[in-house]
This record gives structure tokens, sequence and C-alpha cells, in this order.
């Protein structure tokens, strides 16, 4: 399921997705104004949002103790941010 999610990111924005692979690979929890931003508030905790496109955004967790980061939704904006 989440590769064809991630695959719909691709094809109409290649350079925009292989950016958000390599910042979330090397640097996921790296600030980039209106771009790359923790979450706030108690059901967030932990939570980031990056936004690959104007309309298109990833909400995950990183795990810098772990050396991972958790995707738990890739896809259009929605009007609310998905809880992690």
């Amino acid at each position: 399921m989440f590769f064809f999610i991630w695959k719909s990111l691709i094809e109409p924005h290649p350079e925009s997705t292989r950016r958000c692979c390599e910042d979330l690979c090397t640097a996921p929890t790296t600030r980039k104004p209106g771009r790359v931003f923790p979450l706030k508030g108690k059901l967030y905790k932990g939570a980031w949002e990056y936004e690959v496109t104007k309309g298109d955004r990833v909400f995950y967790v990183p795990h810098e103790e772990l050396l991972k980061v958790v995707v738990y939704y890739a896809g259009k904006h929605p009007n609310a941010a998905p809880k992690p």
C-alpha cells in the first residue's frame, strides 16, 4: 500500500519526492521554514510534516535513536493533519 502511495507522489513530481526521500534519510529533523517542521500539540507529539509540493504532504515520526523514520501519511494535503 505504501509503495503505491509513494509512487503516486513520484510520478508527477520526481525531483521534489526524491529530495523529500533524501531529507528523510539524512536529516529528518532539520527544519526548513514552510517546508519541514514539527507538528504542535499533544496529539502530534514527535510528528513532523514535510511539504513535498504545494498540494502534497508527508507526515512522519523520526526515531533518531533507531535511525529510522516512520511515514504514516503521504499524499494530498488533508484538511487536518493526520494523527500518528
